[in-house]
């Protein structure tokens, strides 16, 4: 069965894209391309796309009509499946793209104190190989096992400079590719590395400090942007739906009592459902709330890709604040949730 699900993800990708496809698991950390799981993942959506099709789209399109029951389900069929299979796609790179970030935030944090022991080892007299080999610490996590291959490649005959080089595009980070840069620049002019990639230290601890800063003096921006987005825009999409609420109930009493009918509506409430209005603030308020995470990761985290670890705070939060004011404010007005 696991071979059978193998085969059925290599099927399902054309062969001239399982290369890129295999550089790119590398990044997340991974040596192998999951195929098994991308079979198990297209099961999955054929049988979503067969069950949304029986439950939803086959009872709206039974007609008398064979031919057009036939071209009906056909092109339902056909755009169902290719939205599962696209939401499932998107999710799985967003999971990829989420993981390469965590990564690359994990070597940039730990990249300072290894070149640090980079630099001690080289003034200890050892080869750069082999600096780079003996300053390998546990607590260095996801770049240990990125030298660990540097190195290897390296003991192997493969040409240092071509090593950092393939290692810092790996990963999307400046930081990274320009502190190898200045490595390779080093090795190949024959200076001291040892001075060299102290001050490369100094430099990215220089940076990681203002960037600290930065983050310091946007953060009265980034606290107004999560109150006004799990807090505030909840609470007023709340008291709207009760102040709604009641001004219909009272342009219904002035329409009843007046003989003329001179105030048919107040303010074009009249018209709007309390129903739908309680699905738009939901809505908006998810919407609101996921915008205020992009926002605020890309403030404090630099990268729009952190703002998934947001969206799963800031979109339940403010979610739950609406349903609580809702009640409460309903409660208060005596006015009947729909």
């Amino acid at each position: 069965m696991s071979t059978w699900l193998e085969n059925l993800g290599k099927s399902i990708i054309p062969e001239k894209f399982r290369v890129n496809i295999k550089s790119y698991m590398y990044k997340t950390g991974r040596s192998d391309v999951p195929y098994r799981n991308y079979g198990i993942l297209f099961i999955i959506c054929m049988l979503g796309t067969i069950v949304a099709y029986s439950l939803l789209l086959f009872p709206l399109l039974r007609t008398q009509h064979m031919l057009v029951l036939i071209f009906g389900s056909f092109i339902a069929l056909s755009g169902v499946s290719f939205a599962i299979i696209a939401i499932a796609i998107f999710s799985v790179y967003v999971y990829y793209e989420f993981v390469i970030f965590r990564r690359t935030m994990m070597i940039e944090e730990v990249l300072p104190d290894f070149l640090e022991e980079v630099s001690v080892n080289l003034r200890a007299g050892m080869s750069f190989d082999k600096a780079l080999w003996n300053s390998l610490e546990p607590e260095f996590g996801v770049l240990e096992k990125e030298i660990q291959i540097v190195a290897k490649k390296v003991m192997a005959g493969d040409d240092t400079e071509k090593a950092l080089k393939e290692f810092s595009e790996k990963y999307n980070s400046l930081l990274l590719q320009e502190s190898m840069d200045m490595i390779v620049v080093g090795l190949k002019s024959g200076g001291n590395i040892s001075e060299l990639i102290e001050k490369i230290v100094k430099n990215v601890k220089d940076a990681y400090y203002l960037k600290k800063e930065l983050i310091a003096s946007v953060m009265s921006y980034i606290i107004f942007i999560s109150v006004t987005a799990i807090i505030i825009s909840p609470i007023l999409f709340a008291l709207s739906y009760n102040l709604m609420i009641i001004i219909q109930s009272l342009g219904e009493k002035l329409t009843t009592s007046s003989s003329g009918g001179i105030l048919p509506s107040i303010g074009g409430f009249s018209s709007i459902s309390p129903a739908d209005f309680v699905l738009f603030s939901k809505f908006s308020v998810i919407l609101i709330a996921s915008i205020a995470s992009i926002i605020i990761a890309e403030l404090r985290e630099g990268s729009v890709k952190a703002g998934i670890k947001y969206l799963f705070l800031y979109i339940p939060v403010a979610y739950l604040v609406y349903i609580v004011m809702l009640g409460l404010l309903s409660t208060m007005f005596g006015v009947m949730i729909v």
